[in-house]
């Protein structure tokens, strides 16, 4: 009988270290059916990079070709999110649907998310929290991240920034949440997930999430300022268009009206001043022939500048900038008919 309760204890000892024989932190997790990885760390790495880099060289030149007018600050902008894309939904995708089996696994995901695990077991454990946070991003940031790709080939600039203002903000809440359940688990539970070296404390668990706390942050930054600017220069358009409105709406003959009122203040009105004699008509010749005054000059260059506002917007827009310069060719024919009838309307009544 004593033999027997030792063999059950011995055989219990054995299968308790079969089931902890693992690298992982804690060192009580259970990791059901483990096998190390076969092939070596650079080899992992040198193909898992290897692809990821010809994957955003390619979509970079694709882009180059499509867009002409592609910057390499927006080709760095496109690199980046086609990463995101390619790790949200086939790197990440792949956990969600293998986690159960990821610790026996040999393919090329399943040896490098063991690998990134040694910074954090919850990984080879289902932890409830990293399949939720790791469906959302599947889910989401990752065909988010592909429109953004695509947004920014086409030049599609309304629906780049959305995006990337909406992927950017879902990047920072998420690592948020990452390493804060890891924070607080360490300082409230004294539970640690990850190895205590520095490549896979400072290295993985740190430095590899570190580039989805900056980047992020610079894209949310210059989308916010982007918005910004578009909506004061949409403002502006917009006043400008309200201000026109009131007076195209009374007719042409309104048009000239204004136009040779306006001239009128402009040329000064010495017409009511003005007598039969010689001198009067040529005095009124000169008046007629006067420059306009410098609020005129200043009012012209106003509405230049505001054409050209209009002007810009549109072709931040994709429309063409004709549209404003056909609108400014308008205005600038009527006020010279309102001039020639006010010319005519002189000498009419000199006559």
């Amino acid at each position: 009988m004593s033999s027997f309760l030792k063999f059950l204890i011995s055989s219990g000892d054995a299968n308790s270290s079969r089931r902890h024989k693992h690298p992982y932190y804690p060192r009580e997790v259970v990791i059901p059916n483990y096998a190390p990885n076969t092939f070596t760390l650079p080899m992992v790495l040198g193909a898992f990079g290897g692809a990821t880099a010809l994957l955003m060289m390619g979509v970079v030149a694709i882009g180059k070709k499509v867009n002409k007018r592609l910057t390499w600050k927006d080709a760095g902008v496109l690199a980046w999110f086609t990463l995101c894309g390619f790790l949200h939904c086939f790197f990440e995708g792949y956990y969600v649907l293998n986690h159960a089996t990821l610790a026996g696994k040999q393919d090329i995901f399943a040896q490098l998310w063991k690998e990134y695990a040694l910074s954090d077991s919850r990984y080879m454990t289902s932890d409830p929290f990293m399949l939720c946070i790791e469906t959302l991003t599947v889910l989401t940031w990752g065909p988010l991240s592909f429109l953004a790709v695509f947004a920014i080939i086409k030049g599609n600039t309304s629906l780049r920034h959305i995006t990337q203002t909406i992927v950017s903000v879902g990047h920072l809440y998420g690592v948020a949440l990452y390493f804060g359940t890891c924070f607080f688990q360490e300082k409230f539970r004294g539970i640690s997930y990850s190895r205590p070296e520095t490549l896979y404390y400072w290295v993985y668990y740190a430095g590899m999430n570190a580039p989805w706390v900056i980047v992020p942050a610079i894209l949310l930054f210059q989308s916010s300022k982007t918005i910004s600017q578009g909506l004061s220069v949409l403002n502006r358009v917009k006043s400008m268009k309200g201000g026109g409105s009131s007076t195209s709406g009374s007719g042409s003959s309104s048009i000239y009206s204004g136009k040779a009122e306006s001239i009128r203040s402009f040329d000064g009105s010495s017409e009511s001043k003005s007598s039969s004699s010689s001198s009067s008509s040529r005095k009124a010749d000169k008046e007629s022939k006067r420059e306009p005054s410098r609020d005129s000059r200043d009012g012209g260059e106003r509405r230049r500048d505001r054409v050209s506002e209009q002007a810009a917007y549109l072709r931040d827009e994709g429309r063409p900038e004709s549209i404003a310069e056909s609108k400014y060719e308008i205005w600038e024919e009527n006020r010279a008919d309102a001039r020639e009838q006010l010319r005519k309307k002189k000498t009419g009544r000199r006559e």
